[in-house]
């Protein structure tokens, strides 16, 4: 069977990162196993090296230190230029939107691969940029420069992931929005979670204990970056509300990373209750983070898929989220929480105090443990993924006129033509059902 080489190439990978971090981790454990791919994975660094795991491999890419952020860029297209060279990629994803595209076109000119197509470019589209990064930062500076600033960015996207040969995006929603500002290559590609490790069993009564939580408690988290486009400011506020305007003394849990820290931490020393627990590493603390407390918030209205919160209903956690883009999608299909429509102090204290009756969290909890665990598997994600690969590989073959339309994915993939197209049609099946 003729092996696929791909390639991964992301300036959004951070080692404090979340939902990219675990992205490229999870697809680089699936994909070392498959005997049938050779996979890459391009990270910025602070220096250059190789890492073989199995069939996949780490290249690390000497980048920019981006403001001590965590980030880092790769802004040497000359570098890229020599690993990618080297590699001869058949597929090449690109996860980051700004320098990254036109870095990697570059990268790739005159480049052949080993089946003699010059090598496709796919996006993941990881970060809805055009609203968040700029349209949302420059709105600072007034309403209609942010309206133009956003105008931009969408512009830059239609040149730089219109031209590429498909896009992916992680929700129904996510698609529809890149269709609208003419992205028209767009394949809808959900993420997933490992359910063994992100499971209700993992529940530590220990660790609750530590925090001064009994049974009976109701522990609310925030397990993600704290920063301005993650939206934590209503929950802290909403925390600050109902400390000074009830009784309640309800247990926070804050993991995670970022310039919000310090203001964590400050509510932390003010109210005993807080508990800040800094940035978590390793997944299995995550999980059984997670496992252990009753209510997520992910309050972000610009996630593209929200990992962690697929990862706290598969926990068994309720979600106190928002009713925007995808939260607000997952929140409908899985109906494992609450969705605010607008996230302010008030309606997130509302919905705190909803949760904290007897019962409540613990119901949409069960709700969305088994809806996740039926819908979403990294499995499942990186086989359609691969498939993706597959139909626009196939796509170059016959635009270079080298096989026919039923033996385009054949030549791929070293099978019989007509059990590639009942595979084929297997897979359009499942996914219009999905």
């Amino acid at each position: 069977m003729a092996k696929i080489r791909i390639c991964d190439v992301n300036d959004f990978f951070s080692l404090t990162g979340g939902g990219v971090r675990r992205y490229h981790l999870e697809k680089l454990r699936y994909m070392a196993r498959r005997d049938d791919v050779e996979y890459h994975l391009l990270l910025p660094s602070d220096h250059a090296g190789i890492e073989i795991h199995g069939n996949a491999r780490i290249h690390h890419v000497p980048a920019m230190s981006l403001f001590g952020s965590g980030y880092r860029v790769m802004a040497n297209p000359w570098q890229l230029r020599r690993v990618l060279r080297q590699i001869r990629p058949d597929v090449v994803e690109v996860g980051s939107p700004y320098n990254t595209p036109d870095w990697v076109r570059f990268a790739l000119r005159d480049v052949r691969s080993d089946k003699g197509l010059a090598p496709q470019i796919v996006g993941y589209w990881h970060a809805n940029f055009p609203v968040t990064d700029v349209g949302r930062s420059l709105a600072r500076l007034g309403r209609r420069i942010g309206q133009w600033g956003e105008k931009a960015a969408w512009w830059w996207a239609r040149r730089t992931y219109g031209a590429f040969a498909a896009t992916m995006a992680a929700t129904h929603g996510l698609c529809e929005h890149l269709q609208a500002h003419g992205l028209t290559q767009v394949e809808h590609a959900p993420l997933g979670v490992d359910t063994q490790m992100f499971h209700p069993k993992n529940r530590d009564v220990a660790l609750r204990a530590s925090w001064g939580a009994g049974p009976d408690d109701i522990v609310l988290c925030y397990p993600n970056r704290l920063s301005t486009e993650k939206n934590y400011r209503p929950l802290l506020d909403a925390y600050r509300l109902l400390r000074e305007t009830t009784d309640e003394k309800p247990i926070l849990v804050v993991a995670g990373h970022g310039p919000g820290a310090v203001e964590v931490q400050a509510l932390a020393a003010r109210y005993p209750e807080v508990k800040y627990l800094g940035y978590l590493e390793n997944p299995r603390d995550v999980a059984r983070l997670l496992a252990s407390v009753d209510v997520v918030a992910v309050l972000c209205p610009y996630e593209t898929f929200g990992l962690s919160a697929v990862e706290a209903m598969a926990s068994g956690a309720a979600l106190l989220g928002s009713a925007q883009m995808s939260i607000g999608e997952l929140l409908r299909t899985c109906r494992g929480g609450l969705a605010l429509e607008v996230t302010t102090a008030e309606t997130v204290a509302a919905a705190w105090l909803e949760l904290r009756k007897p019962g409540r969290a613990a119901l949409l909890g069960a709700r969305g443990h088994a809806e996740c665990v039926q819908r979403y598997s990294w499995r499942a994600t990186f086989t359609h993924i691969v498939g993706v690969y597959e139909r626009v590989l196939a796509g170059a073959l016959l635009a270079n006129g080298r096989a026919q339309p039923a033996t385009a994915i054949s030549r791929l993939l070293g099978a019989e033509p007509q059990a590639v197209l009942d595979s084929l049609a297997t897979r359009d099946r499942a996914s219009r059902i999905g």
